[in-house]
């Protein structure tokens, strides 16, 4: 028998690889450059995924299993607000219709301080503000604050001590 926590993390992991597939398949054969929201947010998923495969492979027990539900937590709100900012943006073109379109983000971080980067992808560009992709009427953006609804979900189901499910 698995427990629920140690499932939740696994499938965790798992929508993460997911997520993290299909953005490298839009980025690199459907010709989507992610914006440096995007960048930020692929970064975010790829840090819940992280500590979901540990999570699922630590098995954590008693207080270790609130520390991964806080990590997890941390990491998933930032991820619903980069994705609402640019879903904000999205919605307001016109506050970044005069930013030029942004610089890589590895470029950024070889020549400014990791403050202003962030600060600087935080406040998005004219690129962030563009939705150039859709599925089932939605932005790619909108896709990635459900994804991260969603993982939040799993992390709060992986919390829930009691309970089994059948071996898979």
């Amino acid at each position: 028998m698995r427990s629920v926590a140690r499932c939740s993390n696994t499938l965790g992991f798992i929508l993460c690889v997911i997520l993290l597939g299909a953005a490298f398949y839009l980025e690199y054969f459907q010709d989507q450059l992610p914006c440096l929201l995007c960048q930020l947010q692929r970064m975010t998923i790829a840090a819940m995924g992280l500590v979901f495969l540990i999570a699922a492979i630590h098995r954590p027990q008693g207080k270790s299993r609130f520390v991964y539900f806080t990590l997890l937590l941390m990491i998933g709100i930032c991820g619903l607000l980069l994705a609402g900012r640019q879903l904000w943006l999205i919605a307001h073109p016109e506050l970044v219709a005069d930013a030029p379109c942004s610089p890589s983000l590895s470029y950024l971080v070889s020549v400014l301080p990791l403050n202003k980067v962030i600060l600087m992808s935080i406040q998005g560009s004219g690129d962030c503000a563009k939705a150039t992709w859709h599925f089932l009427s939605l932005s790619l953006p909108a896709w990635s604050f459900i994804s991260f609804s969603v993982l939040l979900l799993l992390n709060f189901m992986a919390l829930i001590k009691r309970g089994t499910t059948a071996e898979i």
